[in-house]
């Protein structure tokens, strides 16, 4: 088990690192931005990140980066430089795009950027992506972006200055009385994350007001066994590539290094890659799941094959088909991914045996 919400996290910050730059099409409206704009980030009220853009004419050019230094859920810090260069004449054709990140443990990594074609288009999906919970100033450009409850992007003056970068964190875990045989449900949740999981259709109510109750998914149905040979050795072809180490990043699937690490969010989007390669519909799912020993469920990620309107879960990190009936997924929206994984850390599971 991982720090899954670092997807979250990502995928909210994926969503407005653009946004600072979303101006009209012309390269000059751009640049009469200035040459850079600050931002910071908070999370559930704390400065968690900062954020620069920068805008620069170099020749015939027009380059944009972006850099951010973050500390995301789970402690570490890490910086990420996206650098794109456009030429300034129409079309406005991409020349370059990297991205530079430095992780947690001090490893610095280069791949390439999945990049528009033309200004333009990079321009248009910057716009579109900072579009939903922006607040623009009367030129158009990006004040404030909030996702959720707890993520919040605002434009200052100058660059802030973050605190001491927080040590790495061990994985959230929410203690659960260890059980013997088929774990009893439902499961009670109390706390500030209860009012965040969305409710159960079969029950509603949970004993003590605040409180959510959390169904356990339903045995999953048997898995044909044609489509399991072909599960089982896209799995073992994840599993020849990763091994398992709690807190590691990797920052390019495609490109493994030797010996690569990997934590469940790795393992998941793996094998999504090769799902996707095998001509599987399927998708990546976060939650939460019940350890080993039984005493706790913490953040996890795992997958799910749909496959002649059955759905089937599947979870490399354990190398288990179908994935254990003790995994919780969280809602679809990253933004609400993160307000849960923030309120989980203040809040508490129990069984409700005999419920």
């Amino acid at each position: 088990m991982g720090k899954v919400p670092r997807r979250a996290f990502g995928v909210c910050l994926g969503l407005l690192l653009l946004a600072g730059c979303a101006e009209s099409s012309a390269p000059e409206r751009l640049l009469a931005r200035g040459a850079e704009t600050h931002y910071a980030l908070h999370l559930g009220g704390t400065l968690a990140g900062q954020l620069t853009v920068r805008r620069e004419v170099r020749g015939d050019s027009l380059s944009i980066a972006i850099v951010s230094i973050l500390d995301p859920p789970g402690g570490g810090r890490l910086r990420t430089e996206r650098d794109y260069r456009y030429r300034r004449a129409p079309p406005h054709e991409l020349l370059h795009g990297q991205q530079r990140v430095q992780l947690p443990q001090g490893a610095l990594f280069r791949q390439p950027l999945r990049t528009p074609a033309t200004l333009e288009a990079w321009l248009d999906g910057a716009a579109a992506a900072g579009a939903e919970g922006a607040v623009l100033d009367d030129q158009g450009m990006l004040e404030t972006l909030k996702r959720g409850e707890s993520f919040l992007l605002q434009r200052v003056a100058e660059a802030p200055v973050l605190p001491k970068a927080p040590e790495p964190l061990a994985p959230l875990l929410l203690p659960v009385t260890a059980h013997s045989g088929s774990p009893p449900q439902p499961l009670r949740l109390s706390g500030p994350a209860a009012r965040l999981w969305p409710p159960s259709a079969a029950l509603p109510q949970a004993p003590q007001p605040g409180d959510a109750v959390l169904l356990l998914p339903q045995p999953a149905p048997a898995v044909p066994e044609a489509l399991g040979l072909r599960l089982a050795r896209a799995m073992e072809g994840v599993r020849a590539q990763l091994r398992y180490v709690p807190g590691a990043y990797l920052p390019d699937l495609k490109n493994l290094p030797p010996n690569a690490a990997g934590d469940c969010y790795e393992f998941a989007a793996l094998l999504q890659l090769a799902l996707d390669e095998a001509g599987f519909e399927n998708s990546t799912r976060l939650g939460l799941a019940l350890n080993a020993e039984g005493t706790g469920f913490g953040l996890h990620a795992w997958n799910v094959v749909f496959f002649e309107g059955q759905s089937y879960a599947l979870d490399a990190t354990l190398n288990r088909l179908p994935a254990p009936a003790t995994h919780l997924p969280f809602p679809d929206d990253p933004a609400q991914q993160l307000d849960l994984q923030l309120a989980l850390a203040k809040s508490q599971l129990a069984w409700l045996n005999g419920f």
